[in-house]
């Protein structure tokens, strides 16, 4: 297991000057307390200060970014792990993996914050109807993929990969992730193990209420 390398507050903000020149805005104090509020959110332990996140929004589609780093304090949380988010509305759409804070971990959120930002501007229409495709669960956790159903018989349902107009960049930078994953996965298994992911065992954050906008 690689070692723990929490970002200090120098490289922490190098990667907000990063995270602000590619769009994303950092969420104020009074954002992040009224997205608690207006969902109801509760965590599902006690966690001290407040932590530094990000978003990008376009097409609908919202990206969210937590970083583990706590504002006021100035330094990461002992205990956490980075995200990236994808939201439609309140609801989110998909979830990263979690990222580990070892060493390049603000490199590696930088970049999937991107590959995200990049999936949200290159929404694809369907190509029978026209609307906005919606992200789709897959087959297997954490897979997903664009499809529409539309909304009358005669409309066929259309899908589209879930990688749909991403740069040969991301495409590169993917591909070797996923291959990690995968030979980490065999490497435990000949060893007798098995890998069980996170979204199984932590335990989840509740939401209490939701307050009717409409």
């Amino acid at each position: 297991m690689p070692a723990k390398v929490l970002p200090d507050k120098k490289r922490f903000g190098l990667f907000e000057q990063y995270m602000l020149k590619e769009g994303f805005k950092k969420l104020s104090s009074a954002e992040f307390s009224g997205s608690y509020a207006r969902l109801g959110l509760q965590a599902p332990r006690q966690r001290e200060g407040r932590e530094t996140g990000f978003v990008f929004t376009a097409n609908g589609l919202t990206v969210c970014v937590w970083t583990t780093f706590l504002e006021n304090e100035g330094q990461a949380r002992e205990e956490d792990a980075g995200w990236v988010v994808i939201t439609e509305g309140d609801k989110p759409s998909y979830y990263s993996h979690p990222m580990m804070r070892t060493e390049g971990f603000l490199r590696k959120l930088f970049r999937s914050a991107k590959i995200a930002k990049e999936r949200v501007l290159n929404r694809p229409l369907c190509p029978d109807c026209r609307a906005f495709m919606k992200i789709t669960r897959g087959p297997s956790l954490k897979t997903r993929y664009w499809s529409c159903t539309g909304k009358t018989r005669l409309h066929h349902v259309q899908t589209l990969p879930w990688d749909f107009g991403l740069s040969d960049e991301s495409i590169i930078f993917l591909k070797a992730l996923r291959k990690a994953r995968r030979d980490y996965r065999t490497s435990l298994k000949k060893n007798g193990k098995t890998v069980v992911p996170a979204m199984l065992t932590r335990k989840p954050w509740q939401r209490t209420q939701l307050i009717d906008r409409t």
